[in-house]
């Protein structure tokens, strides 16, 4: 697991300084979020074991559109803002701490991101879509993507708040280790 929800090395005054930073673009955070999820995918990959729970989030076989292309159909389609990208990584990291390892593999990846991306959207956001037209942006059926979320909103226990310093930690752990380490 990434170690990205300390919340005691960032002072309010660190908290407030990064919100008012400018932030990266869309590009360059989709670039980021995408390295990021393909290390937690090696790492995921790599365990022969499978949580039965989020089995649901397979896909059939690994989807040929790559984790970064999609991130940048993510953003495009839905017109989520960058914080949702994040948030759903967020939801995802909750997920993997509730069963102690890395949760994220190549199969399941695009729809557990996804799925996570718009309920963040959903629950944060001013301005959302209804669950068919995300399901078209998933590349799902609309039937499917109701059942994920569903699936993914129990997992999570309906516990969707997310620290607003928790956040800020994420953030500034994605663009420290992220942004600086692409080639």
């Amino acid at each position: 697991m990434l170690n990205l929800d300390s919340t005691q090395e960032l002072t309010y005054e660190q908290q407030h300084e990064l919100y008012n930073q400018q932030i990266a673009d869309n590009k360059q955070m989709s670039s980021a979020l995408a390295y990021l999820l393909m290390d937690l995918c090696e790492e995921g990959d790599n365990d022969a074991n499978n949580i039965q729970e989020l089995e649901s989030f397979n896909s059939p076989k690994v989807p040929s559109i790559s984790i970064y292309d999609y991130i940048c159909r993510i953003l495009k389609q839905a017109q989520c803002s960058q914080e949702c990208l994040i948030m759903g990584l967020i939801f995802m990291d909750k997920l993997s701490k509730k069963w102690g390892r890395i949760i994220v593999k190549s199969i399941n990846v695009h729809r557990l991101y996804v799925v996570a991306v718009m309920l963040s959207a959903k629950f944060y956001d001013d301005r959302f879509f209804q669950n068919s037209y995300y399901a078209k942006v998933a590349g799902i059926t609309h039937e499917e993507f109701n059942h994920l979320e569903r699936v993914l909103v129990f997992l999570l226990d309906f516990k969707l708040i997310i620290d607003p310093l928790l956040f800020f930690t994420y953030r500034q752990r994605i663009m420290t280790n992220y942004f600086d380490n692409q080639e």
